[in-house]
């Protein structure tokens, strides 16, 4: 009886500490970005017969540069695909199974593009024209949700 007991508590023990570690991971990153890619496809247009597909999580890499403009981008194809990106690139993160990412930056603006295809996607902009925003503030975690819609008619 007490090997089983032995064995039971030892394998609490674990659980519970894996929990907390992984728990300990999450709150490492204090200053940054954190956030989801997600995608969609396809014929996206309402229909009141057949609902729309929910956004997929979409695995990829995530690539954060140097505040970037639109005008120094070679566009591709597709909107909001781009062919290379001239300005510094700061970092880059791959997105677990998910598409959940989340890196540490110091306070600053920065560009955030997707790896798509054989290309760059962001297809969000700000009033100065500047290509995938996203502003990190001193001791805060900036959330994004970025969508690629590279392959979906709207």
């Amino acid at each position: 009886m007490k090997p089983i007991l032995f064995i039971f508590f030892i394998g609490l023990f674990l659980s519970l500490s894996c929990g907390n570690s992984r728990h300990l991971n999450e709150q490492k990153i204090q200053q940054g970005l954190e956030g989801t890619v997600q995608i969609v496809k396809g014929d996206r247009m309402p229909s009141p017969d057949i609902p729309l597909a929910e956004p997929a999580g979409y695995p990829t890499t995530v690539y954060i540069h140097r505040l970037t403009e639109v005008s120094q981008l070679r566009k591709m194809n597709k909107t909001g695909l781009y062919a290379q990106i001239p300005t510094e690139l700061v970092t880059s993160i791959t997105t677990d199974s998910s598409g959940h990412f989340a890196v540490e930056l110091p306070p600053g603006e920065y560009s955030v593009f997707v790896k798509y295809d054989n290309g760059f996607y962001a297809n969000w902009f700000n009033e100065k024209n500047q290509i995938g925003p996203a502003v990190v503030l001193e001791k805060k975690l900036t959330k994004l949700k970025l969508l690629v819609s590279a392959d979906a008619t709207f």
